[in-house]
């Protein structure tokens, strides 16, 4: 999974604006997009003027090519850019997840059953009786 984030320090007399477009135009066009897997619009919490951060889950990296060539992604990026929501260019960062506590499509390794823990133990037991401890007369 990839994840797009995107760090951007807003302008304070635009902050309620950017927000209002965050939720009504920016998340319902990453959803529409296939392959976006979920996206967060956060705002930093002790920052002293409109901080915010953009967390957008990528089923693989070809997912997010093909969103940014995609004509709705492209429209609202113009919608963005003309509301002049930001001070200074915002930072963006693509990365690769590495883990998580799940990952959505990884298999979980099943437990092993009964029987098959109980064939274990038997292989286990039929090692240790071929191969007897050496006692200090068997040296």
């Amino acid at each position: 999974m990839f994840v797009h984030i995107w760090r951007m320090k807003g302008r304070k007399k635009r902050a309620e604006d950017y927000e209002k477009f965050g939720r009504q135009v920016t998340l319902p066009t990453l959803k529409k997009l296939d392959g976006c897997v979920d996206a967060q619009f956060i705002k930093v919490f002790e920052a002293r003027k409109p901080e915010y951060l953009w967390l957008v889950y990528w089923r693989d990296k070809d997912a997010l090519d093909a969103a940014r060539t995609n004509a709705a992604w492209r429209e609202q990026i113009k919608k963005f850019e003309a509301g002049k929501f930001y001070k200074t260019i915002p930072l963006e960062l693509v990365c690769e997840t590495l883990a998580s506590f799940e990952t959505p499509g990884a298999e979980k390794p099943e437990k092993p059953k009964k029987a098959e823990k109980a064939e274990k133990a038997e292989k286990s037991e039929g090692f240790v009786r071929a191969f007897p401890a050496t006692t200090a007369e068997g040296q």
